[in-house]
């Protein structure tokens, strides 16, 4: 799967994305197990139980700030 967020480009991964697409899968195939979906970040694995999903795959921070008021 790939992303595209408006203002910023192509991104490396969506966790709400890839949910989404997956949920898509299951719906049209019936599929009811664990499904796999490759992003530019990496493999990431949803599961279903029931109406609730459960997404896993690596974490990676990417940068840090600090915002003063």
């Amino acid at each position: 799967m790939r992303v595209h967020e408006r203002g910023v480009g192509e991104t490396m991964s969506c966790g709400t994305g890839v949910v989404a697409t997956a949920a898509a899968y299951r719906a049209r195939t019936g599929f009811d197990g664990q499904i796999d979906v490759t992003v530019p970040g990496g493999s990431l694995t949803v599961t279903f139980d029931g109406d609730e999903a459960r997404l896993t795959g690596p974490a990676v921070i990417v940068g840090r700030g600090e915002f003063w008021i």
